[in-house]
Order: C-alpha cells, then sequence, then structure tokens
C-alpha cells in the first residue's frame, strides 16, 4: 500500500530520527527484517521510498512508543487541513480538528440539519479553522518595546546570546551586544533578527524613500538654522540618533575637544551654515549633496562564518557602520534585518523573529507598536525600569488597549520585562523599612508592587512580571520565560480545538432529542430576544479627534512640527492612528453596554439547568462573541484612520500652515492642535463623519449582529 498524503520527502529522515534516538544502527534494523543494510541506508537517504507496509515494519523494528506512533501517523487520512509534519508540535491537535472537521462534513452531508442546528455547525467550523490556521505555522515574534534608554537593546542581545566576548589580550570587559547600546538614542530604526541558513550571517537594510531622506536631511539643517540665529529652545531637527547618522553621511562629524581642557573645535555644520549665510534651502541642498543619495544602494550583506564568536564580531560591525550612517553604499534605514546561524533562545520548533522597536518617545500610542500588539502570532513585551515599573509609557499603552476594547490582547499575549540596574533589587525595602537581602526578595517585592499597579487594568493581573539583569542574571531564564509566552499562545488555540471538539460531539449526540431541542430552541428564542430589542448601537459620545488633540498638545514640540511637515504621517506622532484609535474609542464605548448585557444573558443561560443540554452551544457562543468585538473595534480603527486619511493628507494648506506656526513664539502645540481641532469640527467636514459613522454602524452590523440573526434564524 502507498503511503498516505506525499510525505516521501521526509520519510528517509523520518525514519533515521527515530532510529537514532532510539539508539539503534542500520545494521540492527536490517538484521531484524532480515534485508540487506544497504536498503535501510537508502531509505533514510532518500534514494528509495518505501511503502507503508514497510514503514511500518521499520517502525516495528526500532520499537520505541515515538516509532509505533509514527507507524500510525503514516497510514492516517487527513481530507479537510493539511497533513502536518509528523515533528510538528501541535501536530496532535490539528488531528483532533482534522477529525472534527471530517465529522462535522460528513455528518452534514448525511443529515442535512437545518435551523439552530445548521448555524451552529457553521459557527464550530470557522472556529476549528481559524485555530488550525493559526497552529499550523510555527512562525512567532517576540516584540520588545519600552522608552528610549531602558536598556531593551541590551536585554534582547543578552537574552538571546547575541554577544562578542572582549578579546583574550584586552582587559578584563563585559561582552559587547551585537546591537548598537549606549544611554538611549542609538538605534536608528527597528531591527528584526532571526535565523536562517547555516553558518550564514547577514544583514538586511530597508531604506527610507529618497522623499524621507530628503525631509529628514531638511529638518536636520532647520535645527542647525535654528542654531545659527540664536534660538535656544524650542529648536526644530531631528533625533539623536538620526542626527549622528547625517552627520556621519554628509562627512559632518564633530571633531572631539583636545587638551586637558578638552575645548570644542568648530562645529563643521555650522561652518556649513554660516557659508550659506543661514539659508535653509541652500543648507539642506548641499547637505545632500555631501550624501550623494545615488550611490548608496547597497541594502544586503551576506557572510559565512563556521565560528560563531568571529561571525557575530563581523555582524556587530557592519550593524555599527549601517546604524551610524558611516558605509558610503548604504542610505539611511527604515528597518533593519539582522540574520544570525543559530536558533534564537535556544533550540525550539517554534521559528522566532525578535523585534527591537524603535524606543518610545513620549508616546507608545503609534501604529507599529500597535501593529504588533494586534498581530495574534506577536508576543509584545513591554519593558520598564526596575524603580518605576510598570512606567507611566507603559500604563499609558495598557489604557489604550483597554479603551479600545483590545484587553483581549492584555490577557494572551503580553508580558512585562523589568530591567533591574546593579543593587537596584537589593535597595527594595519591605514593609518594615527593611532593605532585601537577596536579589530574589528583592524581585519579589518589586512583583507585588508591580502587579498591584497592573491590576488597575481590565486583565492587567493575568500579566507575567519578569525581571532581567543582562549583567548577572542566567540569560536561560529570560530565554525559557519568553518561549513558556508563546507557548501560552499557542495552547490558547490547542484549549479553543478540544473546546470546539466537545461542543460538536455534544450537538451530534443530542441532536433530535425532546429535551436537547427544547433547551436550543430557547436559548435561540432568548437571543433573538435580545437582537430585537437591545442591538442597535447608540449614538457617537465621543469625537474622533479627542484624542489627537490631547496628544498634540503634551508631545514635545519638535514631534509635532515633525507630523506636520509629513502631512501627519511622521512615525513618532502617526494623525491618522490616532483617529482611527478615536474612532474605536467611541466604538467601543457605544457598544460595551450592549456586550455587557449579551454576556449576562449567557452567563444566565449556561447557570439554568434547564437549558444543561445546550450548556456547550452558550459556551461556543460566548467565545465567538469576544472574537466578534474584536473583529469590530479593529476594523473600527482602519475605518477611521483610512477615511480621514483621505482627505487630511492632501490638505496642502493646512498642514504648511501648522507647520508656518513654528517660530511664533511659544504655543505652537497649541496653536496646530486648535488648528486641527477647528478642521475636524468645521460644518465641511460633517460628510466625512456622516460617512464613518455609516461604516462603524455597516461593520456593527457585519461582524456582530449579523452572526447573531444568523444564529437565531
Amino acid at each position: 500500500m502507498m503511503l498516505n498524503q506525499n510525505i516521501n520527502d521526509s520519510i528517509g529522515n523520518d525514519i533515521a530520527r527515530l532510529r537514532l534516538t532510539a539508539g539503534l544502527k542500520q545494521s540492527a534494523i536490517a538484521e531484524s527484517l532480515k534485508i540487506d543494510a544497504s536498503r535501510v541506508s537508502r531509505i533514510e537517504t532518500g534514494e528509495v521510498i518505501p511503502e507503508l507496509e514497510e514503514v511500518q515494519q521499520l517502525a516495528k523494528a526500532i520499537g520505541s512508543p515515538e516509532a509505533m506512533d509514527y507507524a500510525r501517523y503514516a497510514a492516517e487520512h487527513w481530507n479537510v487541513i493539511p497533513k502536518p509534519p509528523f515533528w510538528h508540535p501541535s501536530r496532535l491537535a490539528l488531528r483532533k480538528a482534522e477529525q472534527t472537521l471530517t465529522e462535522l462534513a460528513n455528518f452534514l452531508e448525511k443529515h442535512n440539519p437545518d435551523g439552530y442546528a445548521k448555524a451552529q455547525f457553521e459557527m464550530h467550523r470557522e472556529s476549528l479553522l481559524k485555530s488550525t490556521s493559526y497552529l499550523e505555522s510555527l512562525f512567532h515574534s517576540i516584540a520588545f518595546v519600552g522608552d528610549i534608554g531602558v536598556g531593551k537593546s541590551t536585554a534582547i542581545c543578552a537574552g538571546s546570546d547575541l554577544l562578542v566576548e572582549p578579546d583574550k589580550t584586552a582587559k578584563k570587559t563585559a561582552p559587547k551586544a551585537v546591537l548598537e547600546t549606549g544611554g538611549g538614542g542609538t538605534t536608528l530604526c527597528e531591527v528584526h533578527i532571526h535565523s536562517e541558513t547555516v553558518d550564514v550571517y547577514g544583514l538586511i537594510v530597508q531604506p527610507n524613500s529618497e522623499t524621507e531622506v530628503f525631509r529628514l536631511v531638511n529638518d536636520f539643517c532647520a535645527a542647525l538654522v535654528d542654531r545659527h540665529n540664536g534660538l535656544t529652545e524650542g529648536v526644530r531637527g531631528v533625533s539623536q540618533e538620526v542626527n549622528r547618522a547625517i552627520r556621519n553621511m554628509a562627512g559632518l562629524v564633530r571633531p572631539q575637544g583636545k587638551g586637558e581642557t578638552k575645548t570644542s573645535p568648530p562645529d563643521p555644520a555650522m561652518e556649513l551654515v554660516k557659508q550659506c549665510e543661514g539659508n535653509l534651502p541652500e543648507v539642506a541642498a548641499e547637505v545632500l549633496a555631501r550624501i550623494k543619495l545615488g550611490l548608496r544602494t547597497q541594502c544586503e550583506f551576506r557572510f559565512q562564518e563556521s565560528d560563531r564568536q568571529a561571525g557575530l564580531k563581523k555582524l556587530q560591525q557592519i550593524f555599527a557602520e549601517v546604524n551610524r550612517g558611516q558605509r558610503a553604499d548604504v542610505s539611511l534605514p527604515r528597518r533593519i534585518d539582522l540574520i544570525v546561524p543559530f536558533p534564537l533562545l535556544g533550540k525550539r520548533s517554534h521559528q522566532l523573529r525578535i523585534v527591537d522597536t524603535k524606543g518610545v518617545d513620549g508616546t507608545a500610542i503609534r501604529p507599529d507598536i500597535r501593529a504588533h500588539l494586534d498581530d495574534s502570532r506577536t508576543l509584545t513585551v513591554l519593558c520598564s525600569r526596575y524603580n518605576d515599573a510598570p512606567c507611566t509609557t507603559m500604563q499609558g499603552l495598557l489604557e489604550h488597549l483597554v479603551n479600545t476594547g483590545a484587553e483581549n490582547i492584555i490577557s494572551e499575549r503580553v508580558a512585562m520585562l523589568v530591567l533591574p540596574r546593579q543593587n537596584e533589587a537589593l535597595a527594595m525595602k519591605d514593609d518594615s523599612g527593611m532593605n532585601a537581602d537577596t536579589i530574589e526578595e528583592g524581585y519579589r517585592l518589586k512583583r507585588e508592587q508591580a502587579g498591584s499597579k497592573m491590576a488597575q487594568f481590565k486583565d492587567g493581573d493575568k500579566v507575567p512580571i519578569l525581571f532581567f539583569n543582562s549583567m548577572d542574571d542566567d540569560r536561560s531564564g529570560l530565554s525559557k520565560s519568553l518561549i513558556e509566552g508563546v507557548q501560552k499562545m499557542r495552547n490558547g488555540q490547542v484549549e479553543r480545538i478540544s473546546q470546539v471538539y466537545s461542543a460538536v460531539r455534544e450537538l451530534i449526540k443530542s441532536l433530535g432529542e425532546t429535551k436537547s431541542k427544547a433547551a436550543h430552541t430557547e436559548v435561540i428564542r432568548r437571543l433573538k430576544q435580545f437582537v430585537n430589542k437591545q442591538c442597535k448601537l447608540p449614538e457617537r459620545t465621543q469625537k474622533p479627534h479627542q484624542r489627537l488633540i490631547e496628544a498634540l498638545q503634551l508631545l514635545h514640540p519638535r514631534t509635532v512640527w515633525a507630523t506636520t511637515r509629513r502631512n501627519g504621517t511622521w512615525s513618532g506622532l502617526d494623525v491618522y492612528h490616532f483617529l482611527g484609535v478615536g474612532t474605536a474609542t467611541d466604538a467601543q464605548a457605544r457598544s460595551q453596554t450592549i456586550f455587557s448585557g449579551l454576556d449576562g444573558v449567557l452567563a444566565d443561560m449556561s447557570n439554568d439547568e434547564q437549558l444543561a443540554p445546550a450548556v456547550e452551544f452558550v459556551s461556543e457562543l460566548r467565545k465567538n462573541v469576544s472574537s466578534w468585538r474584536e473583529t469590530f473595534l479593529s476594523e473600527a480603527t482602519t475605518v477611521g484612520r483610512e477615511l480621514f486619511r483621505a482627505r487630511l493628507f492632501e490638505h496642502e494648506h493646512l498642514w504648511t500652515t501648522c507647520a508656518d506656526f513654528w517660530g511664533d513664539g511659544p504655543g505652537f502645540r497649541n496653536a496646530v492642535a486648535n488648528e486641527l481641532r477647528l478642521w475636524c469640527e468645521d460644518s465641511k467636514q460633517a460628510d466625512l463623519l456622516e460617512t464613518v459613522e455609516k461604516r462603524v454602524i455597516t461593520l456593527w452590523d457585519e461582524a456582530f449582529v449579523e452572526p447573531l440573526r444568523k444564529l437565531c434564524a
């Protein structure tokens, strides 16, 4: 008999792995089966493809429980979802999903149920397909988020063993991180780290567009001109790391001071401004000419190196040169990918990508950070300093998630990482005012303190609080905790499959029984009553631009100026993201009473003994309602963001007016906030607000009301 479904590509490797794990030689297998040892060899190398009977004989000869399991696996038929590899960590859960989907399809074909049963079967099928799709992929990301200078880059490198040991001839020093680290303001952009081919190291640059490079250079030059004109406060400009990169790219590096007094020599960039008599366009043109952007086309570096330390050291050097703008062939990066030839966080069955996000400067309500949080495959690690954990910025981010109805993200795929420095844990005091005796005691006390702050947010008490001192703590502990976070996300999907499996079996078993039919009919009646009376979305209660105006008044003036120069699309302050968040916040406030009311109805039905035959259905419905709510609010964010962008981005006069407020004295941020508020509240935008409202109501009907009506049909 031929093997079921094409596993021919892996059968040889599988048999070899099973044999080696059992500690057997090829000759022992051959002797047991009374075949030539060369046939076992040819099977394992893939030269010969055995039929099912021979695979089962080989497995029996190996004799281990794992080998016998493989024999059963080889004979399995998978009809609905693709057959995963034997070594897939979620294979058993996927098998249960496959069996349930097959049973479900066969039942529907044979009995063709109508009414509530058919709608329930379809709901269960969609839930299973969603979970299987999640588990089939082994790719996951771990994204670190934190304030500038919090120490996340150092923690990433220490926890992932991306460290370059000092030369043996050098004085005793600590290992150096592959990423550039410092007191903050060091890394230019988001960095992704992942594994690829054996012995191959690499660095890939995703450059900024030419337009963005022109803008950054202009911003850099604007700061120089402001200084030239005698301004000391409210200076325009770019971040510290971008300033450094542009100086290196343009050959305008400030020389170090000499002598005991370290007198600062003239700044070549300021000398250039003097030559141009403070004319901003002329200064910017000269800096761009020096950068020679047309020659900066190199985007990828790859090299082979069998020695791990040598490979990391070279990767460290290339990264530093790219990040500092010191390579004449590389433009200003928008994102950098680092490739290493070894598994991150140790040998795991998952394919991991570690993301070092751009340090937070003012607000973590950014589209790049929210994208990581919204990604169901990403564990987001919120980093805080020890003394103020969880810091104000991370608390603001948690509040943002709750306000936009995304508290499930907090409970399912967020971890808090506290980064203590030397002796901070030992300085922690207990209730009696005594210092902690040990670092572990200091961590325990801080965990209790931080936990009380986290508990203020819905589901915040479910967030694991981790500690890691990159100088002293065991790196394996952090790796283990992060992997546990990833596994927790996967376990949630495994549990969903088991829950749906039970619900389907119970529905099939009870279908047609009088009590079951009566219970389901009553559940549907109550649901229909709720839909007819309480499912209309209330009127808007919050203005979509409310959050934006608040942010404009609080963030650094330079950040506000940068976004006005880019028609609202600056990474540090994306106007349209805030408008989308405002739309979702309002949608969350308006729908919360309805969702809470429905959950109360479902909870009451779960506890009603007369409805016991339908309890599995009610339980599954509660979980699906949570998913519908998440979809509705996520789509509301997108609708608000894109509809406002379509009109506001093209309003050149408005953005020019806002940018021109700079230099009119104090109050720049308030002036911009007021201008955007007036635009949003102008009667000319009434049709835009009406369009946003119509789309939100449509989303509400599609994501929530219609699925409920379908169940009640």
